[in-house]
């Protein structure tokens, strides 16, 4: 049997194979990019500031190969979708 029950048009999947969160949601991949954000990225280079520490972290990504304007300026809470975990940083 498949995962869509009864095999009818717009039949809705068995909820046997899905986890539900609190709020009765089946989505798997909820908060799954929470970590993802560019401050836990290898890629990621932070700018060092000779200002306070309260400013929001911000530096380059340094991904792709730089342009005529350099390497893109980034938040640490910024994302994409080359993330890719630096374990130094976690």
């Amino acid at each position: 049997m498949s995962d869509y029950g009864t095999g009818e048009i717009g039949a809705k999947p068995n909820q046997d194979h899905c986890t539900m969160d609190n709020t009765g949601s089946n989505d798997n991949w909820k908060h799954r990019s929470k970590g993802m954000k560019c401050e836990t990225c290898m890629w990621f280079v932070e700018k060092v500031s000779k200002f306070e520490a309260t400013n929001p972290i911000f530096g380059r990504c340094r991904r792709h190969a730089p342009t005529m304007n350099g390497y893109p300026a980034t938040f640490g809470t910024d994302w994409c979708g080359d993330h890719k975990l630096d374990e130094n940083k976690i």
